[in-house]
């Protein structure tokens, strides 16, 4: 199968906040990109193709990216549910590349990793 992907994945276990509309939702993101993330754990789900705000702490404050909602994973393992994590949503960013690589490029580097 022919890789499709535009860039490298990099597994992270970082938590964050979705915000979409009025909904603060906490997850966790699982893995990251300069095109979007997988975000875990998450307490509730917005619509697909809703446009929502991911953020999360970094080693230099608060990263905010804009995207859009590009998949929908709901788990219904009654031990996910007990544990109030819903589902995992695809992430996929909606700001120019260059303005998401300068807030992402300092995450990579403190992980070790390049992701250009």
């Amino acid at each position: 199968m022919e890789e499709r992907r535009r860039f490298k994945r990099s597994a992270v276990s970082i938590p964050c906040t979705v915000y979409w509309h009025d909904h603060v939702i906490r997850g966790q993101i699982a893995n990251l990109s300069l095109g979007g993330a997988l975000i875990i754990r998450l307490t509730a789900i917005p619509p697909e193709d809703a446009s929502v705000i991911l953020a999360f702490q970094a080693e230099k404050g608060e990263i905010e990216l804009k995207g859009k909602l590009t998949s929908r994973v709901i788990h219904t393992v009654l031990e996910s549910i007990e544990q109030g994590e819903i589902g995992s949503i695809g992430v996929e960013f909606q700001e120019p590349l260059e303005e998401v690589r300068s807030r992402l490029n300092p995450v990579f580097r403190a992980l070790g990793q390049s992701n250009s």
